[in-house]
């Protein structure tokens, strides 16, 4: 076995923590949404663990206990992003003693002031916000969120690390040691048709841990022409090592494809865990069918709270108070348009992705009907590369890319837009328009809009045209008559509780005469199938409602619970106007006309009172008091301290001799026998404490025969020619397991 402190250690070390950075590496190139993913710490922690672990004398049972325990133990703080409040608490602890301390000493003057405690209270409630995030995700089993992706894969991470660390310091089985990590990346990596940059690093740490852990025959003694020996020896691996890498990369390799395309029949497999098979624009679902906010139904209350982003447009200053009597405008925060309806959902015609850099104009402002609405925007998830803007995108600050199915200067059409930046700027046009110039509006329609937004699939009954006709035969123009048809499907009471239509059922057909109830993906797909029925260019868009508007900071605070679906109409010469057919949110309302109205108006929610709250609470968000997280802490925390009592007061230590095990009897017996001289023999040292130990609790009668058994065990060990046998040592072992209770039950007596 390699000595703990020498060269090769430390250079087998550093090498393992190279591999495992190098299997992190090739992970992060082939699973979505973890590039931000915390893996290297876990695999650091696992593999030196386990490294160290195995240069001591536990048993392979004890270590792999201790290394999977305490790694997912650690997985859980890195994937719940738990890190940084204990990092905030830590630092904080110093000055708050330096402030207690101070206090304490003026305690008496009248200007003393007890310390602050808001950051702990502050840090506390993170950690409560996090935690119960995390574990909510985990009991969702919602392998969509990247959160839970990461922790997932941090499994075989650990399990891989925990291995390589292992089997080099315990069997020096370098090949061995690395074959697992390199297994799974390789199928990774194949499987998702990455670069394999990743995995020629792996082969080259292989091939330096197979070279530094290889018995050279250097002689025994320690000179200086040794020394220089192994320090060539290293080099010359090195060099080798980069050269055999550099070849393997240059050359034809052997490949597993084919058993990676067999496994990569399980696609949803694939796709659930994140395998991101290579693809230009994830995003696009063109093709796909369903309800786009289908996903949300179930959302737990945690989730629902979940901030996504926060948006500031400076319409409103900042108050002191978190109610507000000024109206409030309101806007929709978009992400993406669909335009083709198949029957059972929503997809998308082909698409043109188009970067542009920062502050590049995709549109020009062309009348004064549109005024410019500045954002400022701050997601919570830096996985999150959506862009969200109000009204019409013109640019932003940061490089972004649209995915256009009809670019500028024709009708812009766009399917949504992706950037990389978690916080940026954007202007966008918002419509000033009254409901007077859209009664005015004409009905020849350019034709790719007509084209396109006019389209229904024929399967889509009959009984919902002609319901549609009903309700807009006394309107005589465009405007009335998208307002009749909201009107009415505002009449049809908002549900999350709701059974999804049969495989081959018309959606709109089954919410307006079936189900007769639902959520925005239905009052939004029926209405723009029946506006489509009467000639109205309609569109579907999905993106987040308003949110809650915080009158303290001046933004809008938009969570997962006002993901949102809704409706847009054409109209000639003016543009795409916003219509809010869902039942659950406030009606949309433009005025007649503009006079007595500012030029700018926009249209306004009243002021919604937000929850008084503490000034430490990030970004409106309000933890329910949940105490199963906290419970669950503490209960950790007090396994592991008892844990450690039990191992300290020598229950659970690997006792390989019963000297060993005959040191506790003495250590507990003298709290029992506390005049016993120190000078005093084993033989006299067990009869006095048996003597004490000799009482009317009848759990304690055992107690002096086991005595008396171990202290003789244990002086035919240090003194007697004839060695214990292994069967006495473990007989031993089990009659101090049961005397250690005794003991402590007697201290407890105060015998």
């Amino acid at each position: 076995m390699k000595k703990l402190f020498s060269l090769r250690s430390f250079l087998t070390w550093l090498i393992l923590l190279l591999a495992m950075g190098a299997l992190v590496m090739g992970l992060k190139d082939g699973i979505l949404d973890v590039q931000d993913a915390a893996f290297f710490p876990v695999a650091a922690f696992a593999v030196t663990l386990a490294y160290l672990l195995g240069f001591g004398a536990s048993s392979p049972r004890r270590v792999w206990i201790i290394v999977l325990v305490s790694g997912f133990l650690f997985a859980i703080i890195e994937s719940a992003r738990l890190i940084e409040p204990f990092k905030l608490i830590i630092r904080a602890i110093p000055p708050f003693e330096r402030d207690l301390l101070l206090w304490f000493l003026e305690r008496d003057s009248p200007e003393a002031v007890f310390p602050d405690t808001s950051i702990f209270l502050m840090q506390f409630t993170e950690l409560t916000h996090r935690a119960n995030t995390f574990f909510t995700l985990i009991f969702s089993a919602s392998l969509k969120r990247p959160m839970l992706r990461e922790f997932i894969w941090d499994m075989p991470i650990l399990l891989c690390a925990a291995w390589a660390g292992w089997k080099t310091s315990r069997h020096n089985q370098t090949f061995l040691a690395l074959a697992p990590a390199l297994v799974l990346q390789t199928y990774i990596l194949e499987y998702t048709g990455k670069d394999l940059f990743s995995l020629q690093l792996a082969i080259f740490t292989l091939i330096m841990l197979i070279g530094v852990n290889q018995k050279w025959n250097f002689t025994s003694r320690d000179t200086e022409g040794n020394s220089k020996t192994a320090r060539e020896t290293y080099s010359a691996i090195l060099i080798l090592s980069i050269a055999l890498t550099l070849g393997a990369g240059f050359m034809p390799s052997i490949s597993i494809r084919e058993v990676a395309q067999k496994l990569s029949r399980k696609d949803d497999v694939g796709k659930a865990l994140g395998l991101d098979k290579a693809s230009a624009q994830a995003y696009v679902i063109s093709g796909a069918t369903g309800l786009p906010r289908q996903h949300l139904i179930g959302l737990s209350p945690t989730l629902a709270k979940t901030v996504m982003f926060t948006v500031q447009t400076g319409e409103l200053a900042p108050t002191e108070n978190s109610i507000t009597n000024e109206a409030i405008p309101r806007h929709y925060w978009r992400w993406l348009t669909y335009d083709i309806y198949n029957g059972q959902g929503w997809s998308t015609s082909p698409v043109e992705g188009m970067p542009y850099s920062a502050n590049e104009s995709i549109l020009q402002k062309t009348d004064d009907s549109y005024s410019v609405i500045h954002q400022q925007v701050e997601k919570s998830f830096s996985e999150d590369s959506r862009m969200y803007w109000t009204g019409l995108l013109a640019t932003a600050d940061q490089p972004f890319n649209v995915n256009w199915r009809t670019q500028p200067p024709n009708e812009a059409d766009m399917l949504g837009v992706i950037t990389e930046t978690k916080s940026y700027q954007a202007d966008s046009f918002e419509l000033n328009v009254n409901a007077n110039q859209l009664r005015a509006s004409s009905l020849d329609y350019p034709t790719g809009i007509s084209e396109t937004y006019l389209t229904l699939p024929d399967t889509v009954p009959q009984r919902v045209r002609d319901l549609a006709e009903s309700l807009t035969a006394n309107a005589a123009n465009p405007y009335d008559k998208a307002k009749a048809i909201e009107r009415y499907l505002r009449t049809y009471p908002y549900s999350l509780d709701v059974t999804p239509p049969a495989p081959n059922q018309d959606v709109a057909d089954y919410f307006l005469f079936e189900l007769k109830k639902g959520y925005c993906d239905y009052y939004a797909t029926s209405m723009v199938v029946m506006a489509r029925s009467v000639g109205l260019p309609a569109r579907l868009v999905i993106g987040y409602a308003n949110g809650i508007y915080n009158a303290r900071s001046a933004q809008y605070v938009i969570r997962e619970a006002d993901a949102h679906s809704w409706v847009e109409i054409y109209f000639t010469e003016v543009g795409w106007v916003e219509f809010e057919p869902t039942a659950g949110q406030l009606e949309l309302t433009l005025p007649d006309d503009f006079s007595g109205v500012d030029d700018s108006f926009v249209p306004i929610i009243p002021s919604a009172p937000l929850r008084e709250s503490n000034d430490f609470v990030k970004l409106g968000r309000f933890p329910e008091p949940n105490i199963f997280i906290p419970l669950i802490a503490l209960a950790v925390v007090i396994l592991f301290a008892g844990l450690w009592f039990l191992r300290v007061q020598g229950l659970l230590r690997s006792h390989e001799t019963v000297a060993s095990i005959y040191g506790y009897i003495y250590y507990h017996g003298k709290k029992i026998y506390k005049d016993a001289p120190i000078n005093e023999t084993p033989t006299i040292f067990s009869a006095k404490l048996r003597a004490r130990l000799r009482s009317g609790y009848e759990w304690l009668a055992p107690a002096p025969d086991e005595i008396r058994f171990l202290t003789d065990l244990y002086l035919q060990e240090t003194y007697s020619a004839h060695p214990v046998s292994k069967d006495e040592r473990r007989r031993a072992i089990r009659v101090w397991q049961k005397l250690f209770w005794r003991l402590l039950y007697a201290q407890f007596k105060r015998m």
